[in-house]
């Protein structure tokens, strides 16, 4: 005869071993829905998704080179047949973009010319194989802040120097 073993259900199955929990139960982070997800930082430079399955995706940036590709090595991995496992990298240098096609079959373009390596700029759509993405540098909130700050330095000044001015004639 044959000897068989049966698994016995956990002491918290339900039906067709559905595993029951409570709410404060141990085993479980948390079933709060009211529980916010990480806070996403819109200035960090990111390659946002355009084509299914990454639509709206944000991939973020890092600071000089950024490999993207098909193997889990890579900093950005798109998961698709097209993308080779190490398609491309973009390169950070001072603020300026540029992305360069590494070892890939399929190619890479930008706004849809072929590219081996082209600058990048705020806005660009980038395509690695059939998986298109868009770049946010988070620049462009920079430059309307500081060119916001540079206007009210300059108004600072010309008010410094007038009353600097009206100080001068008063005292003559």
């Amino acid at each position: 005869m044959e000897n068989v073993q049966y698994q016995t259900k956990p002491q918290y199955a339900g039906t067709q071993g559905t595993l029951l929990v409570a709410k404060n139960d141990d085993r479980i982070h948390s079933l709060d829905e009211t529980e916010q997800p990480a806070h996403i930082n819109l200035d960090q430079p990111a390659l946002i998704g355009l084509t299914p399955p990454f639509i709206n995706q944000r991939f973020t940036l890092r600071q000089g080179k950024t490999t993207i590709g098909r193997r889990a090595d890579n900093n950005i991995v798109l998961a698709d047949g097209s993308v080779s496992s190490l398609h491309a990298w973009i390169i950070e240098d001072n603020g300026q973009y540029r992305v360069m096609n590494i070892l890939s079959t399929n190619g890479s373009f930008v706004n849809d010319a072929r590219i081996t390596e082209a600058p990048l700029q705020d806005g660009d759509r980038i395509r690695f194989g059939g998986v298109e993405l868009q770049l946010h540098t988070g620049l462009a909130n920079k430059k309307t802040a500081s060119s916001g700050k540079n206007i009210l330095l300059a108004f600072a000044a010309i008010g410094i120097v007038a009353l600097v001015a009206l100080g001068w004639v008063f005292m003559r």
